[in-house]
């Protein structure tokens, strides 16, 4: 049994780890050969009619969901000279009815309008955001590298300004990774000082926190009163998000967890690093089935009707029976693909490693069916050429 602990001490892993921690994801995840050209995998987030992400090369766009033509010019990233190498964001942007919150790796929190694309504040916080910002209440909330979780109020000061008043900071003592999720008064998220904290979201203080047996760099997710995450130590675990106490755990897997886990009708589903898909019931954690890929699975799956998908560090899009874990079809792109994935009604939404959006239409034999003329390729649109292709020729 894990040990819940009410007071934690100001820890940190040890420089080795960090160093094990970081080359491994810097090569098994992106493909880099080094640590200081981060490239990022921000997920995407509806809003009305339009996609919102951060691109692998640092950039805030905005597509239309049936088209993939974008909305607004997209919003370079600002940073310093000697932080060339920063400009990257990993964590899927926040939204309110009017402002995008997005973290970005060079350790800025930044507000941008939803509806021009204007850029209205940037805030410097820290070194380093893995993270992605939650919104809630008027508040966000980010951990930061520096091992310091934030809370920030967002204070309009007029319609082309935002403000970031800080509200508290508490400091953990390792780097915060994981995107947090919020149970009433407590915030959840994971460290890599191998706990799932929950922190009263008014002060920062503890109010309990759990030992796994590994980092947790994945993002938990809530459903009802239980919170599931994956940890490093190649566990999946379900705990009560009320008193940290453990529900059930499930050691199956053969390497760590990344992806945030999702919720459906009874299941969650937990990809790994290991290239399995697994499909476990969120009452006791019992296995219903698992999903094989070609390579790691590194984002989010996401359900279309009786089916899930899910992308792979392989360059395909799996489509599988919800109930059985069966794949029916593929896509292959031959590209990396390490964003969690997006679905809205039949249409499911990505990024790849070649700078690309893309959008698939899962028809109900499971075939997949590119949705737009052409991916929408942001180093493109950077270099101010077409971002996308008129001879393209679709991949499925």
């Amino acid at each position: 049994m894990k040990r819940i602990f009410a007071r934690i001490k100001k820890k940190s892993l040890s420089t080795q780890l960090l160093f094990v921690v970081l080359t491994f994801v810097a090569l098994s995840l992106s493909g880099c050969s080094r640590l200081n050209a981060p490239q990022g995998w921000a997920g995407f987030v509806q809003h009305g009619d339009f996609i919102i992400t951060a691109s692998m090369d640092g950039q805030i766009i905005s597509l239309n969901k049936d088209t993939g033509r974008h909305k607004w010019e997209p919003i370079l990233i600002r940073v310093g000279d000697k932080k060339e190498n920063k400009r990257a964001v990993y964590g899927t942007p926040a939204l309110d009815d009017e402002v995008i919150f997005v973290g970005s790796y060079d350790g800025k929190l930044h507000a941008i309008s939803i509806d021009e694309g204007k850029l209205l504040e940037t805030e410097p916080v820290t070194e380093e955001f893995v993270a992605g910002p939650l919104y809630h209440k008027g508040i966000i909330y980010i951990g930061g590298s520096d091992g310091s979780m934030y809370a920030y109020k967002v204070q309009r000061e007029s319609e082309n300004f935002i403000g970031f008043e800080l509200k508290w900071k508490r400091d953990l003592g390792s780097k915060i990774w994981s995107t947090a999720v919020i149970y009433q008064d407590t915030l959840i998220f994971g460290s890599l000082d191998h706990h799932l904290y929950g922190l009263d979201t008014r002060d920062g203080k503890t109010i309990w926190a759990y030992e796994t047996g590994g980092a947790i760099a994945s993002s938990p997710l809530l459903k009802g009163d239980t919170v599931y995450v994956g940890s490093f130590d190649s566990t999946f675990y379900a705990i009560n998000a009320e008193s940290g106490r453990e529900k059930w755990t499930f050691t199956e897997a053969s390497n760590w967890y990344w992806a945030a886990p999702i919720f459906f009708e009874g299941f969650v589903y937990a990809a790994s690093l290991d290239g399995k898909l697994y499909s476990l019931d969120g009452s006791t954690g019992n296995k219903k089935w698992e999903s094989v890929s070609e390579g790691s699975i590194v984002g989010s799956p996401t359900v279309v009707s009786d089916m899930i998908i899910f992308g792979s560090t392989s360059g395909k899009i799996y489509v599988a029976d919800l109930y059985s874990g069966n794949v029916l079809n593929t896509c292959d792109i031959d590209e990396r693909i390490e964003t969690p994935l997006l679905s809205i009604g039949e249409v499911v939404y990505f990024g790849a490693r070649d700078y690309s959006s893309r959008s698939l239409n899962i028809k109900s034999n499971g075939n997949p069916d590119e949705n737009w003329e052409a991916p929408y390729f942001s180093d493109k649109a950077k270099e101010g050429e077409n971002p996308q292709p008129a001879d393209w020729t679709p991949d499925c």
